[in-house]
């Protein structure tokens, strides 16, 4: 890719930090909204479907004490 000197510009580099600690947080705050409106919208378990304990779960994944 290529660009001509007059196509581009020049920002501080604090400002450019600035904006990339900005768009990690946006990104950071719609993913948390995403989370919650899936969280929301998830009914949880059926009367049938099978709930594991801590303990059962830790174990089924190997990683008990």
């Amino acid at each position: 890719m290529s660009a001509e000197a007059s196509d581009m510009i020049t920002i501080p580099r604090a400002e450019l930090d600035a904006l990339r600690a900005e768009l990690r947080r946006l990104r950071r705050e719609v993913g948390r909204s995403v989370a919650i409106r899936r969280m929301r919208a998830d009914q949880g378990p059926a009367d049938d479907a099978r709930v594991l304990t801590r303990e059962e779960l830790a174990g089924a994944w190997g990683i008990s004490d």
